[in-house]
């Protein structure tokens, strides 16, 4: 993604700056989220966007962020071979995220590639 690899990281999460968040309804509904500091969101945004750093608005980071979730959403779909729909990608806050899953059974997962990194977030919707 964005000419990065993505890999599971032992070293400490990146502070949450941002976070994005979208739901897979279902038998069992899951809540995808991705959150990363102000560095990492501002790398893969300006990858993405191709323009530099400098040129980011918080609006284009928060598009930017949503349509990851989205795409991370799809791909967690694909493995999972889920049929189920995708709600649509909202910025949210971690106590929000919290609320909207089932926090014993949720995985957050530190993520790192070239510097840049996240935090993906799996686990049960709440009712």
């Amino acid at each position: 993604m964005l000419g990065r690899t993505f890999e599971v990281t032992t070293r400490e999460a990146p502070d949450r700056w941002r976070t994005a968040m979208l739901s897979i309804a279902g038998a069992k509904p899951l809540t995808v989220a991705l959150s990363s500091d102000r560095a990492g969101c501002a790398a893969l945004a300006a990858a993405m966007l191709m323009c530099d750093e400098e040129e980011l608005e918080l609006q284009m980071i928060d598009d930017f962020m949503r349509e990851l979730v989205n795409m991370t959403a799809g791909q967690i779909k694909r493995v999972l071979a889920l049929d189920d729909a995708l709600g649509l990608p909202k910025m949210t806050t971690e106590q929000d995220l919290m609320k909207a899953v089932d926090p014993p059974q949720v995985s957050n997962t530190p993520l790192s590639a070239g510097g840049v990194k996240l935090v993906l977030w799996i686990g049960p919707r709440n009712s």
